[in-house]
């Protein structure tokens, strides 16, 4: 599938910023392929998500945060985005398996038209996704954020 202008040219600017504090990072769309996303146990069937980015400090190699980068965004994806991240426990990259625990979640979508419908929407759901996370009993994320970029 091709990357949408718009979609690469964000992924490429937060690439670059992890990198320049001295992440680790992998991302989507190159020679990487897939940063899949796991639950219980790396399979097929057990495969719920996948992500655009995913930082690693580089001293532990633990992965500190997953970037997700939506250039068209509604209430359903955004709960089906945070939900199936929240449910994994574990990343395979480059057929290396990376455990997921307390992970902060950044969602980059296109800013909303001012007054728009769909940014009201995902302003109702915001909160109790925040609350999901934080009142977790399992669940791999600790954090979830989401930003809009132009």
């Amino acid at each position: 599938m091709t990357e949408h202008k718009w979609h690469k040219r964000v992924r490429e600017e937060y690439v670059e910023r992890f990198k320049k504090l001295g992440f680790i990072v992998y991302s989507s769309h190159t020679n990487i392929s897939k940063l899949e996303l796991f639950r219980e146990e790396v399979k097929r069937q057990n495969c719920l998500s996948d992500a655009d980015i995913v930082v690693l400090d580089s001293e532990n190699e633990k992965i500190e945060q997953i970037i997700e980068v939506e250039t068209a965004m509604n209430p359903k994806k955004l709960i089906g985005i945070v939900l199936a991240t929240h449910f994994c426990d574990r990343c395979r990259i480059k057929k290396k398996d990376y455990p997921l625990k307390n992970i902060s979640l950044k969602i980059v979508c296109k800013k909303a038209k001012e007054k728009s419908k769909k940014g009201m929407k995902l302003e109702v759901i915001k909160n109790p996704l925040e609350g999901i996370i934080r009142n977790r009993k399992e669940g791999c994320l600790s954090k979830f954020d989401m930003e809009e970029h132009i």
